[in-house]
């Protein structure tokens, strides 16, 4: 009797762990691999929208996510690039951010890219010197930028305290890295 009552409780454990490998799998698979996580989450759509209309950063609140949007620039055909840094409260780890990255043309979303954030120590070693670069530049003139083999670094100076430099990397319209100097 206890055999038998031992294999029902392990076979109903083999499900239950089944049950929750199977309906997290999307989940796991957002944060680990990448998603299309506009289709799943409408607030990106709006607050690329809203960045897109006001050339303004926006930063939102809503359940356990904070959402940081973010104008990067606007391309040489008058596009502009935003991106929209989603992070879970409670895991400071990139890897529990979804970055959504949008083209907005016209006031029509033309591209959008996710990302998986790389910071410093994930980018070429050769583009540091363009960082430190830009950094010094935005210090001096507000904002800088620099190309780096497909890479694009824009630099622009806070604007009460010129010593502290926010740095963004560019690959394509990807946002690869944001950090603070």
């Amino acid at each position: 009797m206890k055999i038998q009552n031992y294999t029902i409780i392990n076979k109903i454990l083999k499900i239950f762990i089944f049950a929750v490998i199977v309906f997290s799998a999307n989940t796991v698979s957002a944060w680990t691999l990448g998603g299309n996580y506009n289709k799943s989450d409408s607030n990106f759509n709006k607050l690329a929208m809203r960045v897109y209309n006001s050339n303004s950063p926006y930063i939102y609140t809503y359940g356990a996510y904070t959402y940081n949007a973010i104008p990067i620039t606007t391309t040489m055909s008058g596009c502009k690039l935003v991106s929209i840094i989603r992070r879970t409260q409670g895991f400071p780890k990139p890897a529990y951010w979804a970055i959504e990255n949008y083209k907005i043309c016209n006031g029509n979303i033309a591209e959008v890219r996710n990302t998986n954030p790389a910071g410093w120590d994930n980018l070429p070693n050769g583009i540091k010197l363009v960082i430190n670069n830009v950094i010094q530049e935005a210090r001096q003139y507000g904002k800088a930028s620099a190309d780096y083999y497909g890479y694009r670094v824009i630099g622009k100076a806070q604007a009460y305290n010129s010593n502290t430099v926010y740095v963004y990397v560019l690959n394509g319209i990807k946002l690869e890295a944001v950090m603070r100097f």
